[in-house]
């Protein structure tokens, strides 16, 4: 009896003394937190920007047009915890041109540096609209210098505007070229024992290729390097008339490179400067020191007087102000990323959620025209005819719908631009893709490789189909048939939208992937421009000459924007050597990229519109 006692007693005291710890641990975590939100809540939420500070594009993420929303409270644990990555931060554009262009007639700032290591790949047109930026904050006089130990193609084609281009001497300029690479999984598939049925209209609709053939079809070759070479032909050109270069010297064939690279003795860093693509070789602190000089020091006199992107954009009003509703409005909607069916956040583009936001447009009465800013490779075909139908209603109660087109607004993006009253692309833009497939999978091989057969007894033909049995003739006719009512449905919104001969239509079509250049020409889109001319266009066609621009913001629950602004000034606040960045599995991330969209689509008919090719291709 004794010894049970004292077993008790010992597991008992155990017990408290565990539960102690934890409560105490979890206390002590609370406690920190409260803390770090009082100095958080208690800073000044207006950064100071110092009488002649340079402002410092200090880039790190990709740049996109519309941010996707994360969950606040996980962001923030993460990166207090130094487990967030830079590898998927993003930057709106509108962000980046505001700052830039606001500091060009700010008193306060005296030049333009562009640090742009921690810029991720990103659509061409997004590249060029910082550049045109770039280009007006150095008519204001004020000099814009770009540093860094590499760059990438995309952080060069940003460098080239600078007045000047210092790197490191151990660094590189890393020009490469464009390119469509996919993965292709037919023999995987036929190892694994999967039938897949595809079905499609297009002879560019190459989206099904990889799960049907070992390689990419000589059509896809064609289509591809057709408007690749139009791309990499404006990067080209952007560059030499920015540094006043010979095109060879940007983008040399191989023999030129080896010669040109063995009499820098090997060293990229001296064939940079040699072939004058950057205008100085320096050290980070020698870098520092010549922008000190420049420029001034701070308060530390261990670096030259600036303000950082993020303090610079907190403490100027934001881009577009909270409009009052006393004046007519023009609502603008951004629509980033693939179509899908139903409520979806914002980075994906919901059939349900984007037509709720062009019905708030309409029935306001405040709101006299509509701009659409598209950055979409396509998706659901249901979605976007849902969201087309949305505008022919605003057309029909008088309100001009202006489509702006960013990076890519193909496949399903053009069946949804195709309706607006007019439509306005970059000359970098990839649209058209007019083409529909379907896809799926069953599994009847590999479950007989099992020893598991499939059997029974139904009212009609129709009952058994299954993802466990073989697909009937009957069905894949059922399906194609589906397949081309959607074809020529496509061809005939297109038709009616652009108000273009159905035989011209034909011909552009067949999944064929237009340049915004091309698109102008053969009448698919009717100005070359970005958001700023689309805006322009909905005025003249709502006749305002006095307007606000009104955003409408995708739905977000009201515990969701509390906590992103309450969790987000408190991020403001951490020192950011606390984040880290670990290293991405890269050729996993491939394989889930391709492999895993068709577990997420999700159009009721399995009808997709869709460009995966054009949403590939960043600098």
């Amino acid at each position: 009896m004794f010894v049970l006692s004292v077993i008790k007693w010992v597991f008992r005291t155990l017990f408290k003394s565990i539960n102690f710890i934890r409560l105490l641990v979890l206390n002590l975590a609370f406690l920190l937190i409260v803390a770090v939100l009082a100095i958080a809540m208690s800073a000044d939420p207006t950064p100071n920007i110092p009488q002649g500070a340079a402002l410092t594009l200090n880039l790190k993420g990709q740049v996109v047009e519309q941010t996707q929303p994360v969950d606040p409270v996980s962001e923030f644990t993460n990166e207090l915890l130094g487990q967030d990555t830079e590898q998927f931060r993003e930057i709106a554009l509108t962000d980046i041109t505001h700052a830039i262009r606001f500091a060009q007639a700010d008193n306060r700032i005296s030049a333009l540096i562009l640090d742009l290591e921690g810029l991720h790949s990103t659509g061409m047109n997004k590249l060029l609209e910082i550049g045109s930026a770039i280009k007006e904050f150095k008519e204001s006089g004020k000099p814009v210098y770009a540093y860094g130990d590499f760059y990438t193609q995309s952080q060069y084609l940003l460098a080239s505007h600078a007045d000047k281009i210092m790197l490191n001497p151990e660094g590189a300029v890393l020009i490469e070229g464009l390119g469509v690479y996919r993965l292709y999984f037919k023999s995987a598939i036929d190892k694994l024992a999967i039938s897949s049925h595809v079905f499609k209209v297009g002879t560019y609709k190459s989206f099904v290729e990889p799960y049907i053939r070992d390689n990419m079809s000589s059509e896809s070759k064609q289509a591809n390097l057709a408007w690749l070479n139009q791309l990499w032909g404006k990067y080209i050109e952007t560059i030499a008339m920015e540094r006043n270069l010979a095109g060879n010297a940007i983008s040399p064939s191989v023999e030129q490179y080896l010669e040109r690279l063995k009499a820098a003795g090997g060293s990229q860093g001296l064939y940079a400067k040699e072939q004058e693509l950057v205008d100085e070789l320096k050290s980070k602190q020698e870098m520092r020191h010549f922008l000190m000089a420049q420029l001034g020091e701070n308060d530390s006199a261990d670096n030259y007087l600036s303000v950082g992107f993020q303090d610079y954009l907190a403490a100027i009003p934001d881009a577009f102000e909270e409009s009052t509703g006393y004046k007519d409005q023009i609502a603008t909607i951004f629509a980033s990323g693939e179509i899908m069916a139903g409520l979806q956040s914002a980075g994906t583009i919901g059939g349900d959620s984007l037509s709720e936001q062009l019905n708030d447009a309409r029935l306001d009465e405040q709101v006299k025209a509509v701009v659409l800013r598209i950055d979409t490779p396509g998706g659901s075909a249901f979605a976007s005819e849902q969201i087309r139908q949305q505008i022919l209603a605003l057309k029909a109660a008088n309100k001009p719908v202006i489509v702006s087109m960013s990076s890519t607004a193909a496949s399903g993006g053009y069946w949804i631009a195709s309706a607006a009253n007019e439509i306005v692309a970059s000359p970098v833009t990839l649209t058209g893709s007019i083409g529909i497939f379907g896809m799926f999978a069953t599994f009847e091989k590999a479950l007989k490789k099992m020893g598991i057969s499939g059997d029974g007894v139904g009212t009609t033909p129709f009952s058994g189909v299954g993802v466990t049995r073989p697909l009937p003739s009957y069905m894949k006719e059922i399906i194609q048939l589906s397949i081309d009512n959607g074809y020529n449905k496509f061809l005939q919104v297109v038709v009616e939208g652009r108000k273009l001969p159905p035989e011209e239509v034909a011909q552009l079509a067949e999944g064929r992937v237009w340049t915004g250049e091309d698109a102008k020409r053969l009448g698919l889109v009717d100005h070359l421009g970005g958001l700023k001319l689309s805006l322009t266009r909905a005025a003249s066609l709502a006749e305002l000459d006095d307007f606000e621009i009104k955003i409408v913001q995708p739905y977000q629950s009201n515990r969701d924007a509390i906590l992103s602004e309450f969790f987000g000034q408190v991020k403001q606040q951490l020192q950011p050597e606390i984040l880290q960045s670990p290293s991405v599995q890269a050729i996993l991330t491939e394989v889930d990229k391709q492999a895993a969209p068709m577990l997420r689509y999700n159009d009721p008919k399995g009808l997709y519109a869709l460009c995966p090719a054009c949403d590939s291709v960043k600098l």
